[in-house]
């Protein structure tokens, strides 16, 4: 047998090891497979920046059938979902704070009257300007409405204003963000994205390197029980996270000049429920790793969906139906709509609450499972 194949037969067996060394460990190559195909399926489905079909409310002080067809070319421009008209400015006002509307089209009393005499009103459209991408198309689109929305109404003895420039103006306003700023946006979404990622991988990779290192058995053959021992390691995070947070917003305050026209309680106190929901999340991946770099991998496994369906890299109305249900069932979804709705909105607890308890149902959930297997896997 000469020496090539020797290294062969070597090399062969080094194969062999490896691959059984693989099979040993599925669940980690499977995690690495996951990951990159993940990513893929979500970015190809979520990515987009042209929203469309995003919710509006119409504030009608002058119903007619001008005002109606004025409505209709909204809804036909494909970038407003009209699902509300109301008499009731307090109402409208409310639904663009809460972002349960995205816009506000206000159609003032007279203004059919005006039309009609040549006296060429204006029509304003508000948008929320805290995604800044969500509604720049939105607003281009609406400036259009003034040049087709009479195209099939401008007969007999309407056909004279047919003939001339726009009968009317359209005025668009960007409330909370009136510059559209990009910062007024990334700012509050990557404190969620900190506050999403860090918390997870502190739990975890911490009580898993206690672990690796051999020193859970020592901590569990002192007094201290089981779980004042996960208790010992869950509050110096969460302390943890509240520094993380406050040197964010003091950061995005005082460097960039984003606005905070809320109460600081107020967003610190939901932090809270926010930061244990992220440890439980720690510490359930903890039950089912070994090692740190395990750890890590599984952890992704929650990252990436929670931060691309969060609202913060697209737009959330962008996204198809089924992405915007599975990001309702997520935190950082709800936890952007709260910072953003406190700091840029000056949003007050009844105004946030919707989107405070899906965040508590969550927390509660997770932890408790998270305790559960947590002391099978101690005991």
């Amino acid at each position: 047998m000469t020496a090539l194949h020797y290294r062969m037969l070597r090399l062969w067996s080094m194969i062999q090891k490896e691959f059984l060394q693989i099979r040993r460990d599925v669940p980690t190559y499977t995690i690495l497979i996951l990951v990159p195909l993940m990513q893929i399926i979500l970015f190809g489905y979520i990515i987009n920046t042209n929203a469309k079909h995003l919710p509006s409310v119409v504030l009608m002080d002058d119903t007619s059938p001008l005002t109606h067809s004025i409505v209709q070319s909204f809804k036909n421009t494909g970038y407003f979902n009209i699902d509300r008209i109301t008499h009731d400015k307090v109402l409208a006002e409310e639904r663009l704070r809460k972002g349960t509307a995205q816009f506000i089209i206000h159609i003032p009393s007279h203004f059919s009257a005006d039309l009609v005499q040549q006296r060429h009103p204006t029509l304003i459209v508000e948008g929320d300007g805290t995604d800044p991408v969500a509604i720049s198309n939105a607003f281009h689109a609406a400036s259009i409405v003034a040049n087709t929305a009479f195209n099939g109404e401008l007969h007999g003895p309407l056909k004279y204003l047919a003939t001339q420039p726009p009968s009317f103006s359209l005025i668009t306003q960007a409330k909370y963000n009136p510059e559209l700023l990009a910062k007024y946006h990334t700012l509050p979404g990557l404190l969620v994205t900190m506050l999403t990622i860090i918390p997870v991988m502190l739990t975890a990779i911490s009580i898993t390197s206690e672990y690796e290192l051999g020193t859970m058995e020592l901590l569990l053959v002192t007094p201290l029980r089981p779980l004042e021992v996960v208790f010992g390691k869950l509050i110096p995070h969460i302390i943890l996270g509240f520094i993380l947070f406050f040197l964010s917003l003091a950061t995005s305050h005082w460097l960039f000049h984003l606005p905070f026209l809320g109460s600081v309680l107020l967003c610190s106190v939901l932090t809270l429920p926010f930061l244990i929901a992220h440890l439980g999340i720690g510490l359930a991946v903890s039950t089912v790793s070994k090692t740190q770099f395990q750890a890590g991998n599984i952890a992704n496994l929650y990252f990436l969906p929670a931060i691309v369906l969060s609202g913060f890299m697209f737009p959330f109305f962008a996204m198809p139906r089924w992405a915007q249900w599975l990001g309702e069932l997520l935190p950082p979804v709800h936890y952007l709509r709260i910072v953003t709705g406190i700091m840029l909105k000056g949003a007050t607890w009844a105004d946030v609450w919707p989107d405070v308890w899906p965040v508590l149902i969550f927390m509660v959930v997770i932890i408790f499972l998270s305790f559960r297997f947590y002391r099978l896997t101690l005991d």
